[in-house]
């Protein structure tokens, strides 16, 4: 099982525990950030990345790119990056939602989203 499938099935008991424990919304909120964070601290120091195939994306083939091809140029991106457009246009976050997430401006995860897709259009050509 995957970091993003066991997030994903156990997301809303993992919160209503730390909930329990702090009695506190915001601090239980920033468990995501902290597993996000984690998983993000993982990835450079392995250089290991999420396969796309664990992502929620859907991406139908058409003018001869695939899934695959995708996945390959998602792979290439640099590690902030890659975690911004995954939790901007994989997980549709807002783009303050990415900024707090990934512990920068709101503006600076619009950029990091803007470079992501730019690199990936270049990647697809």
């Amino acid at each position: 099982m995957t970091f993003g499938e066991l997030l994903e099935r156990h997301e809303r008991e993992i919160f209503a525990y730390v909930l329990r424990l702090t009695g506190n919304r915001a601090e239980a909120d920033d468990l995501y950030k902290i597993a996000t964070n984690k998983a993000i601290d993982r990835v450079r120091q392995t250089r290991r990345v999420v396969p796309l195939g664990d992502l929620r994306l859907a991406a139908p083939e058409r003018d001869g790119v695939t899934l695959s091809d995708l996945a390959t140029a998602v792979r290439a991106l640099p590690t902030g990056q890659r975690a911004a457009f995954v939790l901007r246009k994989v997980e549709g976050r807002t783009y303050a939602e990415v900024g707090e997430t990934l512990g920068c401006s709101q503006e600076a995860a619009r950029s990091r989203v803007a470079e992501a897709m730019k690199k990936l259009k270049e990647a697809m050509r």
